[in-house]
């Protein structure tokens, strides 16, 4: 199976190459990145996206094009709209017009921060909560590939796991802080449901021999805080929890950012699609726990 990955050096695309392994997988991305081989990594020029694609998919057409490209984080998309835009929004829906043309199964990987509500779960019919630029131009992605590409599939989640590269990610820092006994500060008012990269990865392609479309949740089974996450992990990983501190998130007077608290996401629609349950908190903190120690052991 040949399979396409977009922001293929990113935390979810890097691992999906990894994961995927044993098919003929590809990443596409703005430029190399220690975590994938430059072998599996393409460089491309996402100005000229329809026009790259279309020679390169001539001669190796992808059965399925998983889309990760996205700017992250908060504070950098409310600082410049028109680049969150271009790159949350724009980029996607060329790449969901490509798929369209070379009939290729598109997974695009959307986001939980659409909610602010007292609700601690979400399915996909909630009402939609725009706080954020972040907020916006995923939105707007979805907006897009909804109106050009009707067989893709949207996929909402909350992604944990390990990054390897150059920064780090959330699980990454909280593992290093723990084992390097900082002090970590974590909210108790703030609500997701986290899934390990290798579960989603998994689930992904299942979505595919199923050939799902439409909006879907693909997260944990359960919701969670923050700060009841950092023990649980605290607990498996071996490492004391002394240093975790509870608190909560605030709007205080130099930070203006809006933020969704509650993100909560309600797995029924997938878990009844493809007929299995999705992992549990424990359950994906248990990957998490088997990756770190297997990537410990082979250094």
């Amino acid at each position: 199976m040949k399979i396409a990955i977009f922001g293929g050096t990113g935390l979810l695309g890097s691992n999906l190459v990894k994961l995927y392994s044993k098919h003929d997988v590809r990443s596409f991305s703005r430029g190399h990145s220690n975590n994938v081989s430059r072998i599996k990594n393409n460089i491309i020029n996402f100005d000229d996206l329809i026009e790259e694609l279309s020679s390169y998919f001539d001669f190796w057409k992808p059965d399925i094009i998983i889309n990760t490209v996205a700017i992250v984080s908060l504070q950098k998309c409310e600082n410049n709209y028109d680049i969150a835009n271009n790159v949350n929004c724009d980029i996607a829906i060329k790449i969901s017009k490509v798929s369209k043309k070379y009939n290729s199964y598109f997974i695009h990987i959307s986001t939980d921060h659409y909610y602010d509500d007292n609700l601690k779960i979400h399915s996909e019919q909630e009402e939609i909560i725009l706080k954020n630029n972040y907020a916006i131009t995923k939105f707007n992605a979805e907006k897009g590939i909804k109106k050009n590409n009707n067989k893709a599939i949207i996929v909402r989640t909350n992604i944990v796991g390990f990054r390897r590269g150059t920064s780090e990610s959330f699980f990454e820092w909280l593992i290093s802080s723990l084992k390097n006994n900082e002090k970590i500060y974590l909210y108790t008012n703030y609500y997701t449901s986290p899934i390990s990269v290798k579960h989603l990865g998994k689930i992904l392609l299942k979505c595919y021999e199923k050939n799902l479309s439409g909006t879907y949740n693909i997260a944990s089974s359960m919701v969670i805080d923050k700060y009841k996450f950092g023990l649980k992990v605290a607990k498996k990983f071996g490492f004391s929890a002394i240093n975790i501190i509870a608190t909560e998130v605030t709007k205080t007077s130099n930070d203006d950012l809006q933020r969704a608290l509650s993100l909560g996401l309600d797995v029924s629609k997938i878990e009844s699609a493809l007929h299995e349950k999705m992992p549990t908190i424990d359950e994906n903190i248990n990957t998490l726990y088997s990756e770190y120690i297997g990537f410990n052991e082979s250094k």
